[in-house]
C-alpha cells in the first residue's frame, strides 16, 4: 500500500513538472510562427483584421466610419516579444507611430496562451548635447539624430525653447516654453516640432524623461479615451 501511494505521489509530482514545462515552453515561445494568426481589434465604429504570415507578411483591413482601407507590408520581431511593422501599416485610433512611420507594437500572452497585440501610444525622439554643461544643467543646445533629418534644439534658462527642423529640405522653426513636471521631467508646450515639422496636435504630448548627462530622449505620446488598441488573436472557432 506505501509503495502504492509513493508511486502515484511520484507520477503526479513528474506529471505536474512535465506540464509546467509544457506550458512554459508555450507561453515563453514568440517566434514567427507562434505569433502569426489572423487577429481582429473593434472599438466604437472602427473594425480591422490583421494577417501575420510566419514568411514576415502582413495583409490588413480598416473599416473607418464606413470608409474602409486594405494594405499589405511586413513585419519583424523586436527583442522577446516587440514587433515592427512597415510604413504601409494603417495606423488605427489611439496608436502613435514611430518618427519614420514605423509602428511599433508589443505581443502579450494572457494565462501563457491567450495571445493579443497592443500598439504603441508613444515613441522616442532622441537629441545630444553639443555644447558642455560644466553646472550640469538642463541649459544649452542638442542635435536630433534621426536618419535623413536635421534637428536643433535650444533649451534657454528662462524656460523658452527654440527649435528647427529640416525635413526634406524644408526648415520649420518653432518657439515655445518647457517646464519640469512633478517627476522632474522637462514638458514641452504644444509648440514642439516633431520630426516631420508638423507641431503637437492637440492630442499629442512631448516631454524628456530624467534629463540628466548628454541627452534628451523626447518621448512624443498620444493621449487617448479609448485606451490602448489591441489586437485579439483568433485562437478559438
Amino acid at each position: 500500500m506505501k509503495m502504492t501511494i509513493v508511486l502515484r505521489v511520484s507520477c503526479g509530482i513528474f506529471l505536474a513538472i512535465a506540464l509546467f514545462f509544457l506550458w512554459y515552453s508555450v507561453a515563453a515561445d514568440y517566434g514567427y510562427k507562434a505569433v502569426s494568426g489572423t487577429y481582429t481589434f473593434a472599438s466604437n465604429e472602427e473594425r480591422s483584421t490583421l494577417v501575420l504570415k510566419s514568411d514576415r507578411s502582413f495583409q490588413q483591413e480598416l473599416s473607418k466610419h464606413g470608409k474602409v482601407e486594405r494594405a499589405t507590408g511586413t513585419w519583424r520581431r523586436i527583442g522577446e516579444s516587440g514587433v515592427a511593422f512597415s510604413k504601409e501599416f494603417l495606423i488605427l485610433s489611439g496608436q502613435e507611430p514611430g518618427a519614420d512611420g514605423t509602428a511599433y507594437g508589443e505581443f502579450h500572452k494572457n494565462f501563457g496562451f491567450l495571445v493579443s497585440l497592443t500598439l504603441s501610444q508613444y515613441h522616442v525622439l532622441w537629441y545630444g548635447r553639443v555644447d558642455p554643461s560644466p553646472t550640469n544643467t538642463v541649459f544649452g543646445t542638442y542635435t536630433g539624430d534621426e536618419n535623413g533629418v536635421s534637428a536643433s534644439l535650444v533649451l534657454k534658462p528662462d524656460h523658452t525653447f527654440a527649435q528647427a527642423i529640416n525635413t526634406l529640405g524644408v526648415t520649420k522653426q518653432a518657439k515655445g516654453s518647457w517646464s519640469f513636471g512633478q517627476n522632474g521631467a522637462i514638458v514641452f508646450s504644444k509648440n514642439f516640432l516633431k520630426t516631420s515639422g508638423e507641431a503637437l496636435r492637440s492630442d499629442e504630448t512631448a516631454s524628456a524623461w530624467d534629463p540628466k548627462g548628454s541627452n534628451l530622449q523626447v518621448q512624443i505620446a498620444l493621449t487617448s479615451s479609448s485606451g490602448v488598441p489591441t489586437y485579439r488573436k483568433n485562437q478559438f472557432f
